[in-house]
């Protein structure tokens, strides 16, 4: 099967901007091939994300490069404390070919860190804010990570600020090149385990190159940052397209509702980055009459199905103009297809996504045969971006997720098939959350599904059975699960049974779970009143 193409378009700011030439100032770190894909393809100049950090210092000193409200750095002064971080790290035997666990908020300390690692030629392991020290031990261990830094460092790490030492200033880089995967994400398996993910420099720079064109971002744009950095869509969906375009960055360390659109209309945000969630709840703040601003014109969203009829109403509510669709797996490094604009896709329910140039999509049925056209089965892909290990003999990745392809081959992704659920974009494994609600000794037996919500795709809901003798205590049961998981891995209710159901074979049946929380829950139960505001592309 050959990659799946659509005709090539040129796009004004009607929909999309035209693109300004290459001034001088910088934008030639790329370059324009023509496409048959829609993608008028830019090809990075640069080899590494390293080389990118000197082009931007070079080329645009004064640019604003990255803000978190508290610091920020024009891209010269991000580079020149960039140099100063990698000399610390050196210090402590960092060196080109070498693992950097990184843990922390989206700051500005947490940029300069991943820019010093590249520097170095070594290659950056991103967890999660909520990680705890053992768990960030743990998991550089797997990774063989030389060091691990953290925003509050436990025993033997670094702290990640770092002191820039007086001798480095902004001045001319001199990166060393890159000695291996620019970074590892972690995505968690079926198991309830990490998978770490490695993604090349040059695959990170051809399929995010690919996306900021096709998207229209450029130097221009100011990029907000709420979902994590550690994740696929805040690494390479913001940090990589940034270095490409010489957008600059709003990071947002600690989200807050209320404080959200004050964030985006004072900072003068042009592209708002995040699952559906954040969509919904920049309506909510409009209609309680917050101002958003004049700037925003575009909100980049991904890591879930997504229904144009759902999202489009939000968007005229906020005044934004236009809504991207991505569809990607940390397995792929975050990106297989795009929908630049839903509004104009002419095709009613899902999202119809073009796939990136070079990347192939198939939908198959339950005996892995392909199915026609309009046929929903699962999506397969294969493609330069899809990770070694994921891959069968010919290359191809076997998600679990639920499509069809239209006649012109465009992907509309409609669910998941496998037990895996999707929260405010992130990934959460059932089974994970199963065995941390029975620890608590009052629970012998859980079984967790997930019930569409509009707002965060799913809300987590468990079917918990009794110890002996114990009580029915949802808050001490949830209180317990709060100590084990992620707050997005929290369900938002129990509901208490004798036992649970099963099929004829002994297996859990998730599909009789889901049917007995219909009969128990009202559809109008309130959703946990603090649900998780970031995401997972």
């Amino acid at each position: 099967m050959s990659p799946t193409t659509v005709p090539a378009r040129r796009r004004t700011r009607s929909g999309m901007r035209r693109r300004r030439p290459a001034d001088g100032l910088g934008h030639s770190v790329v370059a324009r091939v023509p496409s048959r894909c829609g993608f008028g393809r830019l090809v990075p100049v640069a080899a590494s994300l390293a080389d990118l950090w000197s082009a931007r210092a070079l080329r645009e000193p004064d640019a604003i490069a990255v803000d978190d409200g508290t610091t920020r750095l024009t891209w010269s002064e991000a580079l020149g404390r960039a140099q100063g971080a990698a000399a610390r790290l050196a210090e402590h035997g960092v060196a080109a070919g070498d693992v950097v666990v990184l843990q922390g908020r989206n700051t500005v300390e947490w940029v300069v860190v991943a820019a010093a690692t590249h520097l170095l030629g070594a290659t950056l392991a991103p967890l999660g804010q909520e990680e705890t020290a053992a768990e960030r031990a743990s998991y550089g261990r797997r990774v063989g990570a030389r060091v691990v830094v953290a925003e509050a460092p436990g025993a033997g790490e670094l702290p990640i600020s770092m002191e820039q030492p007086p001798h480095l200033g902004a001045a001319t880089p001199a990166p060393r090149g890159a000695g291996g995967p620019a970074v590892v994400l972690a995505t968690s398996g079926t198991a309830g385990h990490r998978t770490a993910v490695p993604m090349d420099h040059d695959v990170l720079l051809r399929l995010y190159a690919d996306v900021a064109d096709v998207l229209d971002i450029d130097h221009r744009d100011r990029l907000l940052g709420v979902v994590p950095l550690a994740h696929s869509f805040g690494f390479n969906g913001l940090l990589v397209i940034a270095l490409l375009t010489g957008a600059s960055l709003r990071l947002v360390p600690d989200r807050s509702r209320a404080a959200l659109p004050g964030i985006v209309r004072e900072s003068g945000v042009s592209v708002v980055c995040g699952p559906p969630t954040l969509l919904h709840d920049l309506a909510a703040a409009v209609r309680e009459g917050a101002d958003l601003g004049p700037r925003v014109r575009l909100f980049m969203t991904g890591a879930t199905e997504i229904r144009p009829e759902v999202l489009l109403p939000l968007a005229r509510e906020t005044g934004i103009p236009r809504v991207s669709a991505g569809y990607g797996l940390t397995q792929t490094c975050g990106t297989v297809a795009v929908c630049p604009d839903i509004a104009r896709t002419g095709v009613g329910g899902h999202a119809p996504m073009v796939p990136v140039p070079g990347v192939e999509v198939r939908i198959l049925d339950d005996a892995g045969a392909p199915v026609p056209t309009g046929v929903p089965g699962r999506v397969v892909t294969r493609g330069y971006q899809v990770a070694v290990a994921v891959a069968d003999p010919e290359g191809w990745f076997v998600t679990g997720d639920e499509g069809h392809l239209h006649d012109d081959g465009r992907l509309c992704v409609t669910g998941r098939l496998d037990d895996q659920l999707v929260v405010s974009g992130f990934n959460v494994d059932p089974a994970r959350v199963e065995i941390a609600l029975e620890h608590s000794p009052l629970v012998a037996r859980a079984a967790v599904v997930g019930l569409p919500d509009p707002r965060r795709g799913h809300r987590l809901a468990a079917v918990v059975v009794p110890a002996a003798g114990a009580a029915r205590d949802d808050a001490a049961v949830l209180a317990a699960a709060r100590a084990a998981l992620a707050r997005y891995e929290v369900p938002d209710v129990l509901v208490w049974a004798d036992d649970l159901p099963h099929t004829a074979t002994g297996k859990l049946s998730r599909a009789s779970v889901r049917a007995l929380l219909a009969e128990q829950l009202n559809p109008e139960d309130p959703e946990h009143p603090d649900p998780p505001e970031e995401s997972d592309r």
